[in-house]
């Protein structure tokens, strides 16, 4: 990003500031300056100069030039190809030193004397790189609107074109995007030196509703990607197609070639200001208003175009398509703003492979939401050009992003986390110049973010923003002080290591995946309702771009990929966290099995995976964290993701709390990534911890010998076993245990959407041996209970 004094003059006052503080401010608000450049110190004497007379010299390509400084007029000899009379023309006369090394001396060419020499824009400081080609070769003409040139003939040419100018070139971090937008940069440099900000109102403000109907309908396969889509549109008076010299200048110090299209070059300079791009179209080309963005292949690459009837109108990033582009004859003007998802961009800008100040904007995180700053001053840059007859308000087609913008943190927050002793006044006073707006309850401050900056996210990205304006330098160094204590007992991290173990001693392996996958994985596997996703600014793939919702998926991924290496035999778990912007922390544990869960070479003994085995190691589990079993539910839900059995699996809930799931993968899954018969289980350690039971007590044994009797019922699919249960066992004494030793399905019960469960009820007392009869008295309250839910009995 290349910012110039000339530039800032316009709207601040910098007489009592030099070049050295401005380029001292840069660095320490944390734009690093890479290079400067005096641009006045490449020349030493430019004037201007008007073309009286030039005349071809016989047999040769040079031309006699009799060209006007206003004092008097010199004989200069060119070989230009666009030289010619009523041009004003940058001079170097004699003992000039021009950018190029050159100095100029009173010499003969063709025997005819050459009183200097006038120059091209390569030889007097500006790069080759962003004069057209067809230009190069050629002389530079001036044109400026609003100065008489005549007036200025022989005086310092410098003044005019913006030749004396000053440039800091900054590198910007991917944080600070905005300041792709040099008003960005402007309102921090008027912060950092306490200056007021002049002129930085649009001066054009005549805006008259917008009635044009356009419709812009956004390919499936992209619609996510698109944040923002708005248009506004200008009626315009008859113009010359002149960007004036110095505003033409200007976007060559800036690295961008001129296009020759006035309105066009008055758009980029919109764009340097604001850092939203402009779509330029020819309203009266389009032969209706229902354009497209989609997925184009063009030269065999998939582009990102907008389309009319099937025509590409503008290929996103670039130019508008001639068919529908500016020219000297359009009248009316569609303006479209875009913004899209920056990777989306960098995929566009890798096929293109080029890059331009809008592709460049296009690729950073930049506030969606420009719309209305950039049309208004792209509407300020028309009128100064006395361009707009009539200019129109934006239309919204769509507007999905919107950023945080307010935060709440006590001073003594701040302060400590910096190690400072700020005031409130002297926090207000750091953002006095800035979009922030800053109120106080007491000691609680409350921020109102600058909408463009939406790099700051949480509590600790404004401490940053406070230090970076406090100036790191200006924080004081303070000693480290090491304080001994006593480290506190940590439970929950004792349980997670014995869970470690125990999983360990039965065969698992502890497995660590990668944390970030893309953001349709994350959504499509959001199994805990996880809000509020993280999304890296410029990931390095768009395969992970955005932190996980759960840990199934990278598990999963990891059976995949094993069992495409002959690697079948699987116990793999993994602890790991899960994160959301809201600050929110989630510690899970998730567990796979897959095809046998044991296997004996020697004697071919083979035990197949199944639910109810890897139930038992969560129940094992919950028995660690000391739950009570009689308050877990196991709820079957049909509405899951393809990628889960529909009928195997459960939530599970304690005390009406989610706290993970079970299941087995789709059989049709798994065939499709060639996968043995795979069991998961994802479980939230941290509601484990909070719903634990702190109270270890020793039970007592029995000394006395255990009776069990055994019931089978006929239950539903539609009920839930253990709600039966519990009504089954209520007022019944001696009982130490129960569980399910057998499940019966024919296709009778089947039919019916019954099954038949066999139920073992185990009785015991630690006073007295139980008679047959203590016994049979309570097993006959089960089953009056159970009689009593009209469940048949068989």
């Amino acid at each position: 990003m290349i910012i110039t004094r000339n530039w800032l003059k316009k709207y601040l006052n910098l007489d009592n500031i030099s070049n050295d503080q401005i380029n001292m401010a840069l660095n320490s608000l944390g734009f690093e300056v890479d290079n400067v450049y005096d641009l006045n110190s490449l020349n030493s004497e430019l004037i201007l100069g008007y073309i009286e007379e030039s005349k071809q010299i016989l047999n040769t390509h040079l031309k006699l030039n009799k060209v006007n400084i206003g004092t008097k007029s010199l004989q200069i000899v060119c070989g230009a190809s666009n030289v010619d009379v009523d041009q004003f023309v940058v001079v170097a006369p004699i003992n000039a030193t021009i950018a190029n090394g050159l100095t100029l001396t009173n010499k003969k060419i063709q025997n005819y004397e050459s009183q200097g020499m006038i120059c091209a824009l390569n030889e007097i400081g500006i790069s080759q790189s962003v004069i057209n080609k067809e230009d190069q070769l050629k002389i530079y003409n001036l044109f400026d609107k609003k100065l008489d040139l005549k007036k200025y003939l022989g005086k310092d040419v410098k003044q005019i074109i913006g030749l004396d100018d000053y440039l800091f070139e900054v590198d910007l971090t991917l944080n600070r995007s905005d300041c792709l937008a040099s008003f960005q940069i402007l309102k921090e440099l008027a912060n950092y030196f306490d200056l007021e900000i002049k002129n930085y109102d649009n001066k054009f403000n005549d805006f008259k509703e917008n009635n044009l109907d356009l419709k812009i309908t956004i390919n499936k396969k992209i619609e996510e990607q698109i944040r923002t889509i708005s248009y506004s549109n200008f009626v315009l008076n008859n113009h010359l197609n002149k960007l004036d010299s110095i505003d033409d200048i200007f976007l060559k110090l800036n690295q961008i070639s001129s296009t020759n299209n006035l309105i066009n070059d008055l758009s980029l300079l919109s764009t340097l200001a604001t850092a939203q791009a402009h779509i330029l179209i020819d309203l009266d080309k389009l032969k209706n208003f229902n354009l497209k963005l989609e997925l184009i292949n063009h030269n065999d690459k998939e582009l990102l175009c907008l389309t009319s009837d099937n025509q590409i109108v503008n290929i996103i990033g670039l130019q508008t398509e001639s068919n529908f582009s500016i020219d000297s004859n359009s009248k009316n003007v569609l303006n479209i703003m875009l913004n899209i998802e920056p990777n989306l961009m960098r995929k566009q800008q890798k096929l293109l492979n080029t890059s331009n100040i809008n592709l460049q904007r296009y690729i950073k995180p930049i506030n969606p939401n420009l719309f209305d700053l950039a049309n208004s001053n792209l509407a300020n840059l028309l009128s100064s050009y006395n361009l707009v007859n009539k200019a129109y308000k934006v239309k919204v087609l769509k507007q999905t992003y919107k950023n945080k913008t307010e935060f709440e943190i006590k001073i003594s927050e701040i302060n400590d986390l910096l190690g400072t002793d700020l005031t409130i006044n002297q926090i207000k006073n750091l953002f006095k110049k800035l979009d922030f707006k800053i109120n106080n309850k007491n000691d609680l401050l409350t921020f109102s973010i600058d909408p463009n900056r939406i790099d700051i996210l949480s509590k600790n990205d404004l401490c940053e923003e406070v230090a970076r304006l406090y100036s790191y330098d200006n924080i004081q160094e303070v000693a480290l002080s090491f304080i001994s204590f006593k480290k506190p007992k940590n439970l929950s991290l004792k349980l997670e290591n014995k869970l470690t173990n125990y999983l360990i001693g039965l065969g698992f392996n502890n497995t660590k995946t990668y944390s970030l996958t893309n953001q349709i994985d994350a959504s499509h596997w959001n199994l805990f309702n996880i809000s509020d996703f993280i999304n890296l600014l410029s990931p390095l793939s768009n395969l992970r771009q955005t932190y996980r919702t759960s840990l199934s998926k990278s598990l999963i991924d990891t059976a995949i990929y094993n069992h495409s290496i002959n690697n079948k035999e699987l116990k793999l778990f993994e602890i790991a966290d899960i994160y959301n912007l809201n600050q929110s922390k989630q510690r899970h544990l998730v567990f796979l099995t897959s095809h046998h869960i044991y296997k004996n070479v020697l004697n071919h003994q083979l035990i197949e995976n199944n639910f109810y085995y890897n139930k038992e190691i969560l129940e094992n589990i919950f028995d660690l964290y000391n739950l009570d079993f009689s308050q877990i539910k196991y709820v079957n839900n049909l509405d899951v993701i393809k990628e889960i059995h529909p009928y195997i699996n459960a939530s599970i809930y304690y005390q009406e709390q989610l706290i993970g799931f079970i299941y087995q993968l789709n059989p049709k899954f798994e065939a499709e990534n060639k996968l043995n018969k795979t069991f998961v289980c994802e479980i939230n350690l941290d509601i484990l911890n909070k719903l634990k039971n702190n109270i270890i007590e020793a039970k007592t044994l029995s000394k006395f010998q255990s009776s069990s009797r055994d019931l089978t019922i006929e239950i539903s699919n539609d009920l839930n076993y253990q709600d039966i249960l519990l009504k089954a066992i209520r007022d019944v004494k001696y009982i130490t245990n129960n569980k399910v030793v057998d499940l019966y399905l024919d296709d009778k019960l089947a039919k019916n959407n019954t099954k038949a469960l066999t139920i073992q009820f185990i009785f015991n007392d630690l006073e007295h041996q139980l008679t047959e009869a203590e016994i049979n008295t309570e097993f006959e309250k089960i089953i009056s209970n159970v009689k009593k839910m009209k469940v048949v009995i068989r």
